[in-house]
């Protein structure tokens, strides 16, 4: 049975979503992008036993490309959710598991590389290497992910709602503009339009992200994706909007979801076609 894995807003989300849910997926404070919010570890351990007390499965998000600069605290912060025996380490950086298995860590790793988690062959390869899961890229078509099943023994963890990300800058872009012509309009979140389209930007200290127009609504592909979670990300979505939208894939009820959100599979039957300019 595949199981429901939220990003929650704060740790609010996390008390009224407890009955709805199966993981969560939280971000980790100056390691994580990409996620609503990132919790300080003493948050964390905080939030921990009201999660194990219910049984629920608890990801830590550590998927920031890291700097040079960053090793030495990133290592010390492996070193300290060790004890926690939480059920995985999402991980963009290979600084991840190389401290892993040199410290000889036992928390289960998530290769999650977002644009590179496409096959089965770099699946296994982090098999292999000791790696429990794969969060699957948002740019395959189920057709892949059926092949990339078929291929490995990797759990996977695929997104079916929630703005997908689409790049991601250590630059600070936004910053340096409004610098560079003396503005003030510092935001949390700036939209960029173009063919008619907003997409939703975000820079949060030395990183600046940036988020596909269309909110993916994959609810009509969850009973026949070949994957073992089903993440929702709740990042810009209304609280109360976000808990009917989770209410609705638990309860399976499509009617109700269609009047909130049009339903949009992504890449999920759209190959990704790249084309060369003819030089």
């Amino acid at each position: 049975m595949k199981k429901l894995m939220i990003a929650p807003k704060n740790k609010n989300m996390i008390l009224k979503t407890i009955d709805k849910v199966d993981a969560y997926l939280l971000g980790v404070e100056n390691f994580s992008v990409n996620l609503p919010v990132s919790f300080s570890l003493k948050e964390i351990k905080e939030i921990l036993p009201i999660l194990k007390k219910e049984n629920k499965e608890i990801f830590l998000s550590l998927n920031k490309n890291m700097f040079s600069s960053d090793l030495e605290p990133l290592e010390k912060c492996l070193e300290e959710i060790e004890p926690f025996s939480i059920d995985g380490i999402c991980f963009y950086d290979v600084s991840i598991p190389s401290i892993w298995k040199r410290r000889h860590f036992k928390t289960p790793l998530v290769w999650s590389q977002e644009h590179f988690t496409t096959n089965y062959a770099t699946s296994n390869y982090w098999l292999d290497a000791g790696v429990s899961f794969t969060q699957l890229s948002n740019e395959i078509t189920k057709e892949e992910i059926a092949e990339i099943r078929k291929n490995t023994k990797m759990k996977f963890i695929s997104q079916v709602f929630g703005y997908i990300p689409i790049f991601y800058s250590k630059r600070p872009l936004v910053k340096n503009y409004e610098k560079a012509f003396s503005l003030e309009a510092e935001k949390e979140i700036y939209y960029m339009e173009k063919e008619g389209k907003k997409y939703p930007l975000r820079e949060q200290g030395t990183s600046f992200e940036g988020y596909e127009a269309t909110i993916l609504n994959a609810y009509l592909d969850i009973d026949t994706l070949e994957v073992d979670y089903l993440y929702l990300n709740s990042f810009l979505i209304e609280d109360d909007i976000f808990m009917e939208i989770l209410r609705c894939y638990k309860e399976k009820d499509q009617a109700s979801l269609e009047k909130l959100y049009p339903f949009s599979s992504g890449f999920l039957h759209t190959k990704t076609v790249y084309r060369v300019k003819d030089l």
